[in-house]
């Protein structure tokens, strides 16, 4: 059984979430995350046999209230 995990960027532009990029490091994670412009989510994913069995939202930042 092979058992990993990386940490995914993900950025809403214009109502859409996508991703950004991952990474096996959560400090380069980070570093990503702090310089991006969007609304941005930094996801912890673990894997199982190469297989996503955890998705886990550890921070989001930017602008997370709608204007009318």
């Amino acid at each position: 059984m092979s058992n990993s995990h990386q940490y995914e960027l993900w950025a809403q532009k214009k109502g859409q979430w996508g991703m950004v990029g991952s990474f096996r490091e959560f400090e380069v994670a980070s570093a990503v995350l702090r310089n991006y412009k969007y609304r941005t989510r930094l996801v912890r994913v673990a894997y199982e046999n190469g297989a996503p069995v955890l998705k886990e939202v550890i921070a989001e930042v930017g602008a997370t209230r709608q204007e009318p």
